[in-house]
């Protein structure tokens, strides 16, 4: 063998060996760690398992998934083998991943220790639509009343999770879009239900939800996620498998306005406008308060849909509106809105107090077009008062000075003859001691300062003034205030009597409160301020 030829040969036999040298070394690197999906596809909404098998102890770093993936769940598990008389140890974790967008995922290779894993990739479609079919474990349905609602109508949307597993847990998602305004009506509600031979247990929950804006609007799709206690995909997981599913996306067509809807917009299925006025008195007299209540009820809105209730001026009277109440209930899977408001009105002067009719215009879904709802008018008697009576028909009785005349034969003495004597001389002296009293009363007032820490009036009116602020409640406050003057008929006359501009203003500024049902915020603040000194 020549020396050239002996070359050749071991340049040969080198590379042969480093051939074998590489193969070993990548041998023992995809022995070190290896990766692998339990599916090489997935849908939205559904989760995959990703698995990881090294012998070293050091944790993963699944930084580089967050990107792609919502990591739901981790487990681990050690298993100890004996091969050749040598033990050898074995990690493995496992993941639930939940795909955040469709399309091929590239995962990047993942470290372990000193390590990396392969490369990998996975599918993912969009979300299975609709109802699973026959035989799945779990899956979701939706249902919209209607799909061409009017801005602001309330759509009736109706989420139901069908499952024939044991759930140990779970999350159910609430309907999201751009634009739309959902609110939860009610709580879930739990049957059972047959669906092609198989029992299903059912939760079902009601939404309502309206658009803002006329157009497309997209509710998006409600997903599910939860565990169950055997079965299922993904076996390392200790405490029960995952699953998770998806519903379908509901596509609204919202109409504008009508252009002969009356304003405000109210759309309603129904709505009813009553009030008490035929329960009230049919002659009051002047002064005497009388409280008319006025509740609009309407189906398919909230109480905060319904427009302001409010009371037009009335002749011959002030009309001083008392605060709202509002209500929403849930009947027959349907929102129930409720506004209710008081007025005190209190006629001013006799003669007839005409209640003008009264009504509230709404668009009524079920016929499709405007509808009014209408109080009929009132009258009521209103008679003078007593005070005024007596003002107008009193006459002076006759002269003290005088003597008695001699009562009729037919009469019965009111004071035995004998003794009217000395009962005249008692009441000269009563009447002595008065005008004495009144007089060092008198000098007593103008010697001494007044003692304007606790007068008499403010025994009366304070304490009811404080209550009546601390519950913002204005009616309240106006009756308290009144008792500083009994005479004034009105906050106007009272804001007369008063001598400091800041009083005046504050019975000024309640009045217009009252009569406009203004925020009482602001008015209580300021009537605390300037009643904090004693008229």
């Amino acid at each position: 063998m020549s020396s050239g030829e002996g070359k050749v040969i071991a340049v040969r036999w080198l590379a042969m060996v480093l051939l074998l040298v590489c193969g070993m070394l990548s041998a023992r690197a995809s022995a070190e760690v290896r990766a692998w999906f339990d599916r090489s596809s997935v849908s939205m909404g559904e989760t995959v398992t990703l698995n990881i098998e090294s012998a070293t102890t050091e944790q993963p770093d699944f930084s580089a998934l967050e990107k792609d993936f919502r990591i739901s769940a981790r487990s681990t598990n050690t298993q100890v083998q004996i091969i050749n008389g040598a033990m050898a140890r074995t990690n493995l974790w496992a993941v639930a991943l939940e795909p955040l967008h469709e399309g091929v995922i590239a995962v990047a290779p993942i470290t372990v220790g000193n390590d990396q894993t392969a490369p990998l990739s996975l599918a993912v479609k969009p979300m299975a639509r609709g109802s699973a079919a026959a035989g799945d474990d779990v899956f979701l349905e939706v249902e919209a009343d209607t799909t061409t609602p009017y801005v602001q109508q309330q759509v009736a949307y109706t989420v139901r999770l069908f499952y024939a597993v044991s759930l140990l847990e779970g999350n159910l998602d609430d309907p999201s879009g751009t634009g739309l305004q959902v609110r939860r009506m009610g709580e879930d509600v739990n049957y059972s239900r047959q669906i092609g031979g198989r029992r299903y247990n059912v939760v079902e929950r009601r939404y309502a939800i309206s658009a803002d804006h006329s157009g497309s609007a997209t509710i998006n799709a409600v997903s599910f996620r939860g565990r169950v206690a055997a079965g299922g995909r993904g076996g390392f997981f200790s405490q029960g498998s995952p699953v998770s599913t998806g519903s379908e996306t509901i596509t609204l067509d919202v109409r504008p306005v009508p252009a002969s809807a009356p304003q405000p917009w109210t759309p309603a299925q129904a709505l009813r406008l009553s009030d008490n006025a035929a329960q009230l008195p049919a002659q009051v007299k002047v002064g005497d308060a009388l409280e008319l209540t006025v509740t609009a009820e309407a189906t398919g809105l909230s109480a905060e849909q319904l427009p302001e209730l409010s009371l037009p001026a009335i002749a011959g009277a002030e009309v001083y509106p008392d605060q709202e109440t509002r209500d929403t209930a849930i009947v027959d899977g349907k929102l129930v809105g409720k506004r209710t408001r008081k007025f005190a009105i209190l006629p001013q002067q006799p003669g007839t107090l005409n209640l003008p009719e009264r009504s509230l215009s709404w668009w009524n879904l079920a016929t499709d077009q405007a509808q009014r709802s209408i109080l009929p008018a009132r009258s009521i008697t209103v008679v003078a008062g007593a005070a005024t009576k007596v003002a107008e028909t009193s006459t002076p009785r006759a002269d003290s000075s005088q003597a008695p005349a001699a009562p009729e034969a037919h009469d019965a003495p009111i004071v035995s003859p004998g003794y009217w004597r000395p009962l005249a001389v008692l009441l000269a002296v009563l009447w002595l001691a008065t005008l004495l009293a009144g007089y060092l009363w008198a000098r007593r007032g103008r010697s001494e300062p007044r003692d304007e820490t606790d007068p008499e009036p403010v025994k009366l009116w304070r304490p009811a003034l404080a209550h009546a602020l601390t519950r913002s409640d204005l009616s309240a406050a106006r009756r308290a205030l009144l008792r500083l003057n009994p005479k004034s008929g009105d906050l106007h006359d009272l804001a007369e009597a008063l001598e400091d501009p800041d009083q005046r203003a504050a019975l000024q500024a309640l009045e217009r409160a009252l009569y406009r049902g203004d925020s009482a915020e602001g008015v209580v603040e300021q009537l605390r301020n300037a009643f904090a000194r004693t008229p």
